[in-house]
């Protein structure tokens, strides 16, 4: 029998309300991909309902105005 795995009611509530994407990250290769506003890491695609490495839902409807960023 398997131990079930439950997360904090807290915890697993903020992932479910989405967050704005907020930045976008720009490559010396010139491509520039949006950035997760809970872990930091580059999406795939843009538009996409959840992070694809935490899990955070994201809310898009500001990312024309959301700064490009970079880093070195």
């Amino acid at each position: 029998m398997k131990a079930a795995y439950y997360a904090p009611a807290a915890g697993a509530a903020s992932f479910r309300r989405p967050m704005a994407v907020a930045e976008r990250l720009a490559f010396r290769s010139g491509g520039i991909y949006p950035l997760c506003p809970r872990c930091g890491a580059t999406l795939d695609r843009e538009y996409q309902n959840y992070c694809d490495r935490c899990g955070q839902r994201l809310d898009w409807t500001d990312i024309h105005n959301a700064p490009v960023v970079t880093r070195l």
